[in-house]
C-alpha cells in the first residue's frame, strides 16, 4: 500500500488489517511512520518517484492499493511528478516484479473528472474536465492505470471530498466556524458530494475482492449530494456555536487566490488558497452519481452526515486540534 501513513491511507491500513490481510506499506521514511506507529505492518522504504526503490516493495504481493499523492503544492510540476509519473512508475514495477498480482486499486479523485457542468451529477460516462493541476495530474494517472489494465486487473476509485478522523483538510474550516464565522463564497448555493473515510475503506476492500472488468472506474461518495448549508449546520451543531455569516465576493476570492499563488511560488511552499483552490471553491456543483458503485461493487454509504461531522469535531477536540 502506498500513502499508508497519511489520512486516507492509514484508515485503509486499519481496514485491511481488520479484514485479516497482511499489509506491506511503502514509506519514504520508515522512521517516520505517522499514523502507522505500533500497527502490525511491514514497512518498506521507497518512493513512487524513485523507480529503483519499487521492485522490492511490490515483489510477492497479490494486491496493490495506491493511495499516495500530492494534494497541495506551490508548483504545477510537482503534481505531475508525484501523482502521474509516480503512478506510472509503480505500475511499471508491478508489471515487472509482481507476477502474482490479482488487483491494482488506484485511489484517484473526483477532481480528475471536475465539477458537474449542469444540474445532473457526473457519472463515469461523462468526459472528464478537471479544472485544477491536481485534477489534471490525477486524470493522467488514471490514464496510466487504464493503459496497464491489460497487464493485470485494475480498478480506479474516484472518491469525492473525504472527511473523518485524522483529516486536516476540514480542520481550518472547523476552526473558523468555532471562532464564530461562516463564509459565503461567491453567489448562489453550493452542492457537494461527500464521503466518510470509513465508507471509502469499505469500497476499497470491495474493489480489491471484486471480479469487475479490469479498468473499471467508480465514483465513491454518499448516495445523495448535500447542500453546503447542511454541512454548515452539522458543524455548528457539533461545536454548539451560532456563527456570523460573511459574504466573500467571487472577485475577492480570486484576488486572494492570486496572492496565495504568488506567495507559494516565491517561497516554494504550499498554500491553502491559490488560483486553483479559488476556482474549486467557486464551483457550485461538485456532485457525482454513485449508482455504478452501488450496483457493481455492492457498496452503500453507512455514515449519516450529522453523525459523521459530530465524530470529526469530537476527534479534533480529543486531539486538542481545536
Amino acid at each position: 500500500m502506498t500513502g499508508a501513513s497519511g489520512f486516507v491511507g492509514s484508515h485503509l491500513v486499519d481496514g485491511f488489517l481488520r479484514a485479516g490481510h497482511e499489509v506491506r506499506c511503502l514509506l519514504r521514511s520508515p522512521a517516520r511512520p505517522g499514523w502507522l506507529a505500533d500497527k502490525p505492518v511491514e514497512r518498506v522504504e521507497g518512493d513512487c518517484t524513485r523507480p529503483a526503490t519499487l521492485a522490492g516493495a511490490v515483489r510477492g504481493v497479490d494486491c496493490v492499493v495506491h493511495a499516495a499523492g500530492v494534494t497541495w503544492s506551490a508548483r504545477r510540476s510537482k503534481y505531475f511528478q508525484v501523482n502521474a509519473e509516480g503512478t506510472h512508475n509503480l505500475l511499471t514495477a508491478c508489471a515487472g516484479h509482481a507476477p502474482a498480482l490479482t488487483r491494482f486499486v488506484h485511489i484517484s479523485s473526483q477532481a480528475a473528472a471536475g465539477p458537474a457542468r449542469g444540474r445532473e451529477a457526473l457519472s463515469e460516462l461523462d468526459i472528464p474536465r478537471p479544472i485544477t493541476p491536481y485534477g489534471e495530474s490525477k486524470l493522467l494517472a488514471e490514464r496510466h492505470v487504464t493503459a496497464f489494465s491489460r497487464c493485470f486487473p485494475c480498478i480506479i476509485l474516484r472518491p469525492s471530498a473525504v472527511y473523518g478522523p485524522r483529516d486536516r483538510n476540514f480542520l481550518s474550516y472547523v476552526r473558523m466556524v468555532k471562532r464564530g464565522f461562516l463564509l459565503e463564497l461567491g453567489s448562489g448555493r453550493r452542492t457537494v458530494s461527500l464521503c466518510h473515510v470509513k465508507d471509502l475503506v469499505t469500497c476499497t476492500l470491495a474493489a480489491a475482492n471484486s471480479h469487475v472488468p479490469s479498468g473499471s472506474v467508480y465514483f465513491v461518495a454518499d448516495a445523495d449530494p448535500y447542500p453546503w448549508g447542511d454541512v454548515e449546520r452539522g458543524i455548528c451543531t457539533a461545536l454548539g456555536v451560532d456563527p456570523r455569516r460573511i459574504t466573500v465576493p467571487a472577485w475577492s476570492l480570486r484576488v486572494m487566490g492570486a496572492i496565495g499563488q504568488l506567495y507559494g511560488l516565491v517561497t516554494d511552499r504550499p498554500v491553502r488558497i491559490n488560483t486553483a483552490r479559488a476556482a474549486e471553491l467557486l464551483e457550485k456543483r461538485w456532485i457525482c452519481d454513485v449508482t455504478k458503485m452501488t450496483k457493481e461493487l455492492g457498496c452503500t454509504s453507512s455514515t449519516d452526515l450529522t453523525r459523521g461531522l459530530q465524530q470529526l469535531v469530537r476527534w479534533y477536540q480529543e486531539q486538542y486540534w481545536l
